[in-house]
């Protein structure tokens, strides 16, 4: 399948961290635990330490915790292990958790030098292509795979969960900037977000989408 243009890109997180997103922008794991600025962890620490050793191959180079990460579908593996209570270290849910959405098209556009994924990054088999050195290979990832509902892994696909988690790495920090949506899981949390956004210039659009969690 031909990558769909425009690339949808989704990176969650605490609708608690907004503000300071707004202000300084979309920060690395890296950059966010030296600043201080991860109030609420929502991922699993052993995940997030694996991420901080795994090499990336191609420029900008570092390790995968030097780059914030998008996922190119909703309703991630990542996100129902959160949903299921499956990190030991956060029990909240996904009630607060909001996305911020973007397309690959603007990260470009903005001069992020993103880096693309065949799977979870984290992993030793995973494949890393430079987007500066041209289009990849039609199958580097699987496009068919992110539209679907089920993406559970079986025996006669014993990857498919980790090929769902293909990741957009941009180093550093993504500006405020190339953000285009924010969705939440109620109007409730909604409302919460119009209220850190109220005043700023050109502000994404923003909904419910309860269709986006699980």
């Amino acid at each position: 399948m031909v990558r769909p243009v425009p690339t949808l890109l989704f990176h969650f997180t605490r609708v608690e961290h907004l503000e300071t997103i707004v202000a300084t922008g979309l920060h690395c794991d890296r950059r966010a635990q030296a600043e201080g600025v991860l109030s609420i962890e929502v991922g699993n620490t052993d995940v997030k330490s694996l991420r901080g050793r795994r090499s990336v191959p191609v420029h900008p180079g570092g390790v995968v915790a030097d780059y914030v990460p998008f996922y190119y579908a909703t309703r991630s593996p990542m996100l129902y292990v959160i949903e299921r209570g499956g990190v030991p270290s956060y029990i909240e849910g996904t009630d607060r958790i909001i996305y911020l959405g973007t397309t690959l098209e603007r990260v470009a556009e903005l001069g992020l030098d993103p880096v693309l994924t065949d799977r979870n990054a984290a992993l030793r088999v995973a494949a890393f292509h430079r987007w500066a050195d041209g289009e990849p290979e039609d199958s580097f990832i699987d496009w068919p795979l992110m539209k679907a509902t089920m993406w559970n892994s079986d025996a006669e696909h014993p990857d498919r969960m980790e090929r769902r988690m293909a990741e957009c790495l941009v180093y550093d920090t993504v500006p405020w900037t190339a953000i285009q949506f924010v969705g939440a899981k109620s109007q409730t949390v909604l409302d919460e977000v119009n209220s850190v956004l109220a005043g700023t210039a050109s502000p994404p659009s923003v909904g419910v989408r309860r269709h986006w969690y699980f």
